[in-house]
This record gives C-alpha cells, sequence and structure tokens, in this order.
C-alpha cells in the first residue's frame, strides 16, 4: 500500500511539475528570469520521472531509460543561482557564458547514456562509470551546490534596493519572494549534504533525498500558483479605500490662487500650445518625480511664467494640474486591453503617481471619488465620469 501511495505521490509531482515548468518556460513575459525559473521547476519534476521510476518498478517493468531523469537533479542549484542572479538584476538579458553553468550535467547526463548503452557489455569501464554514477549525490556535487547557494545567499544580502528605479513596494514583495525561496533552497542542499556526509551508505533506493527535493518542487509550484504575481512581477490588488491612516477633507476646493496677467494674448497662446504639445505628445506627467522646473526646461518658458500661466488659464496650482492630466490618462486607458490585468495600483503606477496616497488624494480632491469607486464607475460606464474639467 505505502508503495502504491509513493508511486502516485511522484507521478502527481510529475505531472504538476511539467505543467508548471512548460507554463513558465513559454511565458513571453520575463523571459530571461522566467526561463531559469522553468528550467528549475523542469529538473525538479524530471527528478521526480526517476522517483516514480524506483517506486512504480516493483509493480510493473518500465523502460530502463528513464535512470537518466535522475541526472537532471544537477540543473537545480545552477538554475535557482541564475534565477535570483537575474530577479535582481536590471539586465534583462540572458548572460553571454551562462551556458559555462551546464557543464556538470552535460557530463553527468552522457555518463549515464554511456552506462546504459553500454549495459549489456560486462566491460570493467562501464561497471566502473555504473558505480560512479549509481548515486548523483555525492560530497563533491553537493559541495559545489552549496556553493552555489552561498553565492545565491550573497547576491541578496548585498541588494540595495535603493539603487532600483520602479515600484519600490512591488521590488519589495519581489524581494521578500526571493529571499523565502533562498531559504528554501538553503534547507534542501544543507540537508542533502549532511545526509549524505552523515550517512555514507547511500542506498540506490533511498528515497528521503529525493522527498525533500520534491517538497521543494511542490512549495515552488503552490507559491507560483496562489501568487502568481510574484512571477510575473505585476501589483497586487488592494483597495484604496481600506487606508484608514489618511485623514483627507472630500469637499476640498481648487485653492484661491492670484492670477497675474504678465502675458499678452499672443504669448500667451504660444505657451498654451507648447504646454499642450509638450505633455500630450510626450506625456511627460507620466514621470513620477515630474516637477515644473523639468517642464520649464522642455518648454523653455520660465518657472515664473508656467506657474502663472497654469494658475491664470486653468486656476490650479502645477501639481493639481499634473495630476489632473494623470487622471484623464487613467481614464482614458482604463478599458484599454493592455491595462485589462493591472490592479488598481499598477494602474495608478502606470499613470503617473507614485505612491497610493497622493493618487488617493489626487481623485478624491478632483473627482470626488477613490480610485476604487472610480475604477467602478468608469468600467461600467464611461461617459458618466466627466465629474472634472479644464477651462
Amino acid at each position: 500500500m505505502i508503495d502504491i501511495l509513493l508511486s502516485l505521490f511522484f507521478f502527481i509531482a510529475t505531472f504538476a511539475g511539467l505543467a508548471t515548468s512548460f507554463r513558465v518556460l513559454f511565458s513571453r513575459k520575463n523571459y530571461s528570469k522566467s526561463f531559469y525559473l522553468g528550467m528549475f521547476l523542469l529538473s525538479l519534476a524530471l527528478v521526480s520521472v526517476y522517483n516514480f521510476y524506483l517506486s512504480a518498478n516493483i509493480f510493473k517493468d518500465f523502460p530502463d531509460l528513464l535512470v537518466i531523469t535522475k541526472s537532471f537533479i544537477f540543473l537545480a542549484a545552477p538554475c535557482s543561482f541564475l534565477y535570483v542572479r537575474n530577479v535582481l538584476s536590471e539586465n534583462e538579458k540572458i548572460g553571454r557564458y551562462d551556458w559555462l553553468h551546464f557543464i556538470p550535467f552535460v557530463i553527468y547526463f552522457g555518463l549515464i547514456l554511456l552506462v546504459y548503452a553500454g549495459r549489456y557489455a560486462e566491460s570493467e569501464v562501464t561497471n566502473y562509470l555504473a558505480a560512479k554514477t549509481n548515486n548523483p549525490f555525492s560530497i563533491l556535487m553537493l559541495t559545489i551546490w552549496l556553493i552555489y547557494v552561498f553565492f545565491q545567499t550573497m547576491l541578496i544580502l548585498n541588494y540595495d534596493l535603493k539603487k532600483f528605479r520602479g515600484n519600490q513596494l512591488e521590488r519589495i514583495k519581489v524581494i521578500n519572494w526571493i529571499k523565502v525561496y533562498n531559504l528554501m533552497i538553503l534547507f534542501l542542499f544543507s540537508t542533502l549534504f549532511v545526509h549524505h556526509f552523515l550517512v555514507r551508505q547511500v542506498k540506490f533506493d533511498d528515497l528521503s533525498c529525493y522527498f525533500l527535493i520534491l517538497t521543494v518542487l511542490f512549495f515552488t509550484m503552490g507559491w507560483l500558483y496562489f501568487k502568481p504575481q510574484i512571477f510575473y512581477n505585476q501589483e497586487e490588488t488592494f483597495d484604496f479605500v481600506s487606508d484608514a491612516t489618511l485623514v483627507i477633507k472630500s469637499k476640498e476646493t481648487k485653492n484661491n490662487v492670484p492670477i497675474i496677467n504678465e502675458l499678452n494674448v499672443e504669448k500667451k497662446e504660444e505657451y498654451l500650445l507648447k504646454l499642450d504639445y509638450v505633455l500630450n505628445a510626450k506625456k511627460l506627467f507620466l514621470k513620477k518625480d515630474f516637477v515644473i522646473r523639468d517642464l520649464s526646461e522642455e518648454t523653455g518658458i520660465s518657472v515664473h511664467h508656467l506657474s502663472n500661466l497654469i494658475n491664470s488659464e486653468f486656476g490650479l496650482h502645477f501639481q493639481d494640474y499634473i495630476n489632473l492630466k494623470r487622471i484623464e490618462y487613467f481614464k482614458d486607458k482604463i478599458n484599454d486591453p493592455e491595462w485589462k490585468d493591472l490592479s488598481l495600483e499598477g494602474m495608478a503606477w502606470g499613470s503617473g503617481f507614485k505612491s497610493r496616497t497622493t493618487c488617493f488624494r489626487a481623485f478624491l480632491k478632483h473627482t470626488g471619488k477613490s480610485p476604487s469607486e472610480y475604477f467602478k464607475t468608469i468600467r461600467l460606464n464611461p461617459a458618466q465620469t466627466n465629474a472634472y474639467y479644464f477651462k
């Protein structure tokens, strides 16, 4: 009965592992990162094929060629390291010399094929290779895998989040996932090393090491299944309204700005055309830290004249004017197919808001609705969302 349960367990691991690894490998998003994660999952899934072969072979004869699948364990440590390295790196390309990490796998895989091809030839060379390749968990290989984990850990410890340019909140979530993932890999290879070091007489059908490997496989698959945004590097959905720390006067009106008519009509029209072109054509308001000095450099208009122009024409301070541009962009993109899988936070980030607090304040001030309420309204009927306007 136990053997049947073992076979069933390994079969499920094989099926689920292959399905997940293929899904990751053939994803078009973050290819340089998903490739190594997919190869890591594929290696563990193919090792589970070997486990199934060991456990089910007592009931029915399976092709001995399945023995070669145990060699794929040599891919786990290199692929794990390369996956972490590429996630922490802003470089999207696969390294030119990354193939060197797979040399041990190629050598072991070739030796397994050689032993399988010469299994009927009772030669000393074949018998010697069969003895050496009988168990992939040697002290040398386990030490090399621990070295991989050591450098993988050092990459995480030395990572400077301050240098990352992008959504810091989402980056923290990804880094936290990488830390958990790294601890899991560290536990796996450390346990395998201690197990092999203490138990020198490792039997051919000793499945305790493979149980550890499949535990890691199921853990990773479960995380990707329940939190796929970690893999896709997408933002998790959150409720803007639930932030009780924000105290905002929802009935706040536009600031009373003194209007100074320093520009003649022709100059004003010229500046308005420049302003419209620079903001709408170049979408400068999508920059997270966009300030009036940046706009001045782009348009060639002095900061003083820009401030007066926006105040007199729109009755707004510069920041309110930019936030209205972002809200308009939010409205125009809300039904765009490219945005259909984005969360509210992702849409806010894509519209130029650098924090959810800023986004919440802007929406409530200029539309009278929180972003979540505005989202529901605009998705149902975009024509009813013109709660704000420019002169």
